[in-house]
């Protein structure tokens, strides 16, 4: 199968249906790990905001006088725009998920149809190029 560049008109790869499926397979799991690990810093930095909580609550009100608030409560707004900017990430690649499983029933439709080429964004063939290099498949 022939993949052409959407933005610039070239063959930017030739590869086998069966491969790029299997590319597009792996990138899709690639995606959920980067989701899974943006959710774990997330639960990281949750749970040491509510032990600093827990913690200063703990104290009797002259040391809470003493002690001020919690670090996380002077930087909660920073925090916040992290977390934010965490999941706005998440939904970008959810957003890029929902392309490759749109992009899988593309090729499986040029299958039927015994086309053999299909066009597919620069960002795409990059990540299918990165990927087919540590995969060790011919692309």
């Amino acid at each position: 199968m022939l993949v052409i560049d959407e933005v610039y008109h070239h063959t930017a790869l030739q590869i086998s249906s069966s491969d790029l499926l299997y590319l597009i397979e792996r990138l899709k799991v690639k995606k959920e790990n980067e989701i899974d690990t943006l959710k774990q810093k997330i639960e990281q930095f949750e749970q040491k905001r509510r032990a600093e909580e827990v913690a200063y609550q703990s104290l009797s009100p002259v040391r809470k006088w003493f002690a001020g608030r919690p670090a996380s409560h002077h930087q909660a707004v920073e925090y916040m725009v992290q977390v934010k900017e965490r999941f706005r990430k998440m939904e970008q690649i959810r957003r890029r998920i929902r392309e490759l499983d749109l992009i899988v029933e593309r090729i499986q439709l040029a299958e039927q149809h015994h086309q053999e080429e299909l066009v597919l964004t620069p960002e795409t063939i990059r990540e299918i190029r990165q990927l087919s290099e540590t995969e060790d498949v011919q692309a």
